[in-house]
């Protein structure tokens, strides 16, 4: 993020990106701001659809909700570890509960970004250029 408080510009290239989160309404407007960005974006509402999409396709970047049914993102990221499904640095994990101790120990144990909802899409943005941008 610039001084200003504005996102950083545009990646050159778009980016595939899996946005996991079992809420619609966010769901949504994620994809809409991801897209407008001009990345690819596909969904899935838990880890195991997330597990089976990462199967046939390869992302850049997975942003992932912690808290969901079926698996939620910290049982997806160690099923995608030990699969060696994904790149390791290249996930974003996403919260709204106020008992973050899990979520703390997740980040910690991993060093990957996490944003706690409320967030505003010009901070999701700019942690997406940013991790995208890293080696």
């Amino acid at each position: 993020m610039s001084a200003t408080g504005a996102a950083s510009p545009p990646p050159d290239a778009p980016a595939r990106i899996l946005f996991v989160d079992d809420d619609p309404m966010i769901t949504q407007l994620i994809i809409d701001m991801l897209r407008l960005d001009g990345h690819d974006v596909d969904t899935a509402p838990n880890g195991i659809t997330a597990l089976q999409k990462v199967q046939t396709k390869r992302y850049d970047l997975i942003l992932s909700d912690l808290h969901m049914p079926e698996m939620d993102g910290a049982s997806l990221y160690r099923e995608l570890m030990k699969r060696q499904a994904h790149p390791p640095g290249k996930i974003i994990f996403l919260t709204g509960t106020a008992g973050a101790s899990e979520a703390h120990r997740l980040v910690t144990e991993t060093g990957l970004p996490l944003l706690r909802k409320p967030f505003s899409l010009i901070e999701l943005l700019a942690l997406v250029r940013k991790v995208l941008d890293t080696p």
